[in-house]
């Protein structure tokens, strides 16, 4: 079982991973190290492609399963850390 915060930390990882957005602002990637911080996935600029990739790469590196949907429920980074703490 994983905590909210090593979720986070997962999550925010996945969002610099992903290959179809490129977050490149410093004051969204400094919200994004911030533990304390909530960085929504739409200022991210995710958009469809970009959540089915995050949700590839969630599966694929830590085996956790999500779908886009929890995305789009869950819009912020530590929203859905929150949500897959709670799940697991």
């Amino acid at each position: 079982m994983r905590d909210r915060a090593a979720l986070r930390a997962i999550i925010a990882e996945g969002v610099r991973q992903n290959p179809v957005v490129s977050v490149s602002d410093p004051a969204l990637l400094a919200r994004l190290a911030d533990p304390s911080a909530e960085c929504g996935f739409e200022e991210l600029g995710y958009d469809s492609l970009a959540r089915m990739e995050f949700c590839i790469w969630m599966q694929l590196e830590h085996g956790i399963e999500i779908g886009e949907a929890a995305l789009l429920d869950h819009p912020g980074v530590d929203a859905l850390a929150a949500h897959l703490a709670r799940r697991e």
